[in-house]
């Protein structure tokens, strides 16, 4: 299928957003908390819109595990010498047991625990992705999937609320499975039912506007945590709302080509598997070379150094052909310009 310019806008757009977000930086600022309660929602809805169809089980099985779980075993190694060096400087030592965590922790999805710790700890949504992705086709060829799609949708969003209340399962794969599995779900319903195919640039700018401000009204009432269980429901209203904010956003820029924003779409993979040891190198040399110790970036600086970040790896993504490993190709087949 030929690429969709919306869907490249809101990518791009999403992958921006996460690195903005990973950065240093005053963490009570509104516009802080707004992004990084809502970014992922709209990434894991547009997975699940763009999810191939009529896969069996196995092939399911094949294509995610060479799509989503190798990256994520290769993004892991990758950063595993950088944790090690910065293991090292932090605690003057590293012992055996401290090395052997965090590959116990990768091969358990990112677990914290007194017998592993998380390694690059972002790559917890390729393995939930991985998951939403299988159950997504056992559902899709039972035939009560759509209202199991449902039960589950409102058992996880209890889940998520019970854990962040309690604290049950302080495991970020899990946390992120049952926060987003419901948006997921929600794309792929989209896809099936032929929505969002027809664009008209004055009426998604119009309700893409109106989205966004309605979230930011809603996210003002959620942010106070007096009353809980208003403050979890308006945490999914305020996510919805706000997925449609940036995916009618996105469309109303679909007339608006950018090679940029195409290569950021491409890369996605690669940013995620890589824009956190690049913050951890940046951070490091800033601190040592321009003598600033507990760094804290503005806003506008944190922008910059997302966007250099992503810059930094274009060359990769350009010549991809090389590296399709890291996007979750298989060399073997061609690159083509689907999404």
């Amino acid at each position: 299928m030929n690429r969709i310019n919306w869907i490249d806008w809101a990518k791009a757009f999403c992958m921006t957003v996460v690195v903005f977000c990973h950065l240093p930086q005053q963490e009570d600022t509104f516009y802080l908390q707004y992004l990084a309660s809502v970014i992922l929602s709209t990434f894991f809805f547009i997975s699940g819109y763009l999810k191939k169809k009529n896969l069996s089980i196995k092939e399911s099985a094949k294509k995610y595990s060479y799509s989503l779980l190798i990256p994520y075993i290769i993004y892991n190694a990758i950063y595993y010498p950088y944790w090690m060096v910065k293991f090292y400087i932090e605690h003057g030592e590293l012992t055996w047991t401290d090395a052997i965590k965090p590959i116990t922790g990768t091969l358990l999805g990112q677990l914290n625990s007194s017998i592993s710790c998380e390694l690059n700890g972002v790559t917890w949504f390729l393995i939930a992705l991985f998951l939403m992705h299988i159950l997504t086709d056992v559902l899709n060829k039972h035939k009560h999937g759509k209202s199991i799609m449902l039960i589950l949708s409102i058992i996880t969003m209890i889940l998520y609320g019970a854990n962040k209340y309690y604290h049950y399962a302080p495991y970020i794969t899990y946390h992120g499975f049952i926060r987003c599995l419901c948006f997921f779900f929600l794309g792929n319903l989209f896809q099936q039912w032929h929505y969002l195919q027809s664009l008209n640039f004055k009426k998604d700018l119009a309700i893409g506007s109106t989205t966004l401000l309605l979230s930011l009204i809603l996210f003002y009432w959620h942010i106070n945590e007096e009353r809980f269980i208003l403050h979890i429901t308006l945490y999914y209203v305020v996510n919805l709302v706000s997925v449609y904010a940036f995916i009618h956003l996105s469309r109303s820029l679909n007339n608006i080509k950018s090679k940029l924003i195409t290569l950021i779409s491409i890369g996605t993979l690669l940013i995620f598997g890589l824009h956190r040891m690049m913050i951890g190198v940046i951070d490091f040399g800033i601190e040592h070379i321009l003598h600033r110790s507990n760094i804290i970036y503005n806003w506008c600086e944190c922008l910059i150094i997302a966007l250099i970040i992503e810059i930094m790896l274009l060359p990769i993504i350009i010549y991809r052909r090389k590296w399709l490993i890291l996007f979750g190709k298989d060399a073997r087949i061609i690159p083509s310009t689907s999404v």
